[in-house]
């Protein structure tokens, strides 16, 4: 489009130079034929007059005949010249027009260059943020693998806990059935004895009362002196150094305390050990499921108040599942809470601490 335009202009600049050549040629003919026209007064006699006039004409026709070649050249060398000039100028507007489309070239295939380094840009921009996103996914993945796979094995821990405690509850309670039918015949048994045992003391106070009403003479029963009472019986027991009653008062070690009642017979070593693994299980218990609980009693020492619950709970569940002449004899359900929750210090249970649930039954 703007080679065509400049090749219009150039032909506009030819068409004017010859228009303009044309006008002067014709302007400058007619002044020289009104200046060979003229008349002069006082001149020669009409036959020289005539003659000169066709010698002047010769010459004027001479001379504008030369003067029309002059011009004609003149014309010629302006139309070539013009023509010249207005090729040069089409050459010259050629070359602008080949230079600007050039510069015009080069500045697209920049824009062109500067779009696709952009767009080169933009896309090595979106790799790295999705491979950022892909190692973000990779590390929440990852995480959630590791949390699974924690889970997986805590709930792993809690089935085996549970299916242990469940074994140990149905040994527990197969033991407490095997305890309470041997108990039950023991007690039939020592009721047996005791019944067979008072018969005979019975026969033997009849056949003595028998022997004396035969024997002795009669005396006056009001008149006979009371019987001297037995003397007391006391027993060393052993009692824990940190077992703390009620009230602030300590039992040492060693120290004598009044006599338990008379029973039949002394719990079995096999009892005691059940008593063990059933204070040792609850106190595991307590243990695994609040470890921040006793470390927060520990150094506050209210152990008991943070643990109120569980150490009522505790204590229930002791006194269902140890044997009464166990409880009698020995207090494991306080000793392994001192030695395994208070690290051996029993001031870390706290004032509020029930001790008289803990006290040994006379």
């Amino acid at each position: 489009m703007y080679f065509a335009s400049g090749m219009y202009f150039a032909i506009g600049i030819v068409v004017f130079a010859v228009v303009a050549a044309a006008v002067w040629f014709f302007v400058f003919k007619g002044k020289k034929a009104e200046e060979a026209g003229l008349g002069l007064t006082g001149g020669p006699s009409p036959a020289l007059a005539a003659r000169d006039d066709g010698q002047a004409a010769a010459r004027a026709a001479a001379q504008r005949e030369a003067e029309a070649q002059r011009l004609e050249e003149q014309r010629r060398v302006e139309a070539q010249r013009q023509a010249e000039a207005a090729q040069r100028a089409a050459e010259e507007q050629r070359r602008a027009e080949e230079a600007r489309r050039a510069e015009e070239q080069r500045r697209l295939e920049e824009q062109r260059r500067l779009e696709e380094q952009r767009r080169a840009e933009e896309e090595r921009r979106r790799a790295e943020e999705a491979a950022q996103r892909a190692a973000e996914e990779a590390r929440r993945a990852e995480e959630q693998r590791r949390l699974e796979e924690q889970r997986r094995l805590e709930e792993q821990r809690r089935a085996e806990e549970e299916r242990r405690r469940a074994e140990e509850a149905a040994r527990l309670a197969a033991e407490e059935a095997r305890r309470a039918e041997e108990q039950r015949r023991a007690e039939e048994a020592a009721r047996l004895a005791a019944e067979e045992q008072r018969r005979a003391e019975e026969a033997r106070r009849a056949l003595e009362a028998q022997q004396r009403a035969q024997q002795l003479p009669e005396f006056d029963v009001n008149s006979a002196p009371d019987p001297t009472p037995p003397p007391p019986t006391t027993a060393e027991t052993e009692i824990p150094a940190y077992f703390v009653p009620p009230g602030g008062e300590t039992v040492a070690l060693g120290s004598p305390k009044p006599a338990a009642q008379p029973t039949q017979f002394k719990a079995s070593e096999e009892l005691h050990k059940v008593a063990q693994r059933v204070a040792r299980t609850i106190v595991s218990d307590i243990k695994i499921y609040n470890p921040q609980k006793i470390e927060q009693g520990i150094a506050q020492k209210n152990l008991y108040d943070l643990l109120k619950k569980e150490f009522d709970s505790s204590i229930k569940t002791y006194e269902d599942r140890a044997d009464p002449q166990v409880r009698a004899e020995s207090n494991y359900l306080y000793e392994y809470i001192v030695k395994s929750l208070c690290n051996g210090d029993p001031s870390v249970l706290g004032v509020n601490f029930p001790m008289d649930k803990f006290r040994q039954p006379s």
